[in-house]
């Protein structure tokens, strides 16, 4: 991960941006992407690391990740350099990192779920599991919510819909909170306002999706587009001391973290439970890992029976945000018999 406080002496790195290249349309062949960009690094020197570095477009791509490609001269051949991830709005920001800085670089767009299912089915075998992967990329979006909700609805779990099946729930449709364990605090009432200007305390944080390592959910994934997703440990943020103002709540540290960290996250605000909830953290989605993953969220050990916005933050708390392929139950969710 690239920490900015980690930078002992600054230095600015002058790029040029090539809007017209004679080689355009060969990249765009050999990239297939329609959307490419060429630059060059006016000074050559090679780096002692990899440096972060950031280029600003005035337009929009429509994608959600990119690759950066070094052109041969002599062989008319482009070579992938990196990755490279995207932040789209009235501009496009292509974030990437570097060591090499000779000769001609493309940026080209990519779709990361077309690219992981053309790279990743080729590493399924046999013809059931051809099947399988057919069978499931040919399922909607909302296809597989009807499905998780069903299950859910078997389990005894509330869905989104507010399906109760047990008494003392709150107006949010909250079961009793455990004996000992802190209760929801609304973010939208009279004086749980967030104030910016002070400094609660300290928390620690990570993002970790380790049930994706294992070969049953992994191949799942696969066959979900979402292989080159997961990472090689597991560990998409790891575990640090971040400080939180007052009333903030676990929702608010993971956002300004990912944010700040430049780790795409999809989340949706849902008024019946009064939380926002999160849809997919560094392009792993719901769904992807199968009918009943998704992200949950722990703090000091305990997987709370409420949103993320409605856990108020206190100092020394540990947040663990773990990617769970079976409700829960294989990440330690107790509640879900989890053990």
């Amino acid at each position: 991960m690239f920490i900015g406080s980690d930078i002992k002496k600054a230095e600015d790195i002058n790029l040029i941006v090539n809007p017209e290249d004679k080689n355009l349309e060969e990249v765009k062949k050999q990239s297939k992407s329609d959307l490419v960009q060429g630059f060059t690094f006016k000074e050559e020197k090679e780096l002692n690391s990899n440096t972060a570095l950031s280029i600003t477009l005035n337009k929009k791509w429509k994608c959600s990740s990119a690759d950066i490609y070094k052109y041969n001269e002599s062989e008319k051949t482009i070579t992938k350099a990196c990755g490279a991830t995207i932040e789209t709005g009235d501009s496009t920001i292509i974030n990437f990192s570097v060591k090499d800085r000779s000769g001609k670089f493309y940026i080209a767009a990519s779709d990361p779920k077309q690219d992981a299912i053309d790279n990743d089915n080729k590493k399924i075998k046999g013809k059931s599991s051809s099947k399988n992967v057919e069978d499931n990329s040919k399922k909607t979006l909302e296809q597989k919510k009807q499905e998780s909700l069903e299950l859910k609805k078997e389990l005894g779990i509330n869905t989104y819909k507010g399906v109760a099946n047990k008494d003392g729930k709150d107006k949010y449709l909250t079961d009793p909170i455990p004996e000992g364990k802190p209760k929801p605090v609304e973010w939208n009432e009279s004086g749980n306002e967030v104030d910016k200007n002070k400094v609660e305390g300290y928390c620690t944080l990570s993002i970790r999706c380790d049930t994706l390592l294992k070969p049953e959910n992994r191949k799942v994934a696969i066959s979900n587009g979402k292989g080159e997703m997961i990472p090689n440990d597991g560990v998409i943020y790891p575990t640090k001391k971040v400080q939180f103002h007052k009333n903030e709540s676990v929702f608010d540290v993971l956002l300004r973290e990912v944010k700040a960290n430049k780790i795409h996250m999809e989340f949706s605000m849902t008024p019946i439970y009064n939380s926002n909830y999160i849809e997919g953290i560094h392009n792993l989605y719901e769904f992807d890992g199968g009918e009943l993953s998704g992200w949950m969220y722990k703090v000091n050990g305990w997987y709370p029976n409420y949103g993320c916005s409605r856990y108020q933050l206190k100092d020394g708390d540990v947040i663990e945000w773990n990617y769970t392929c079976d409700l829960g139950r294989d990440v330690g969710c107790e509640w879900m018999g989890g053990k």
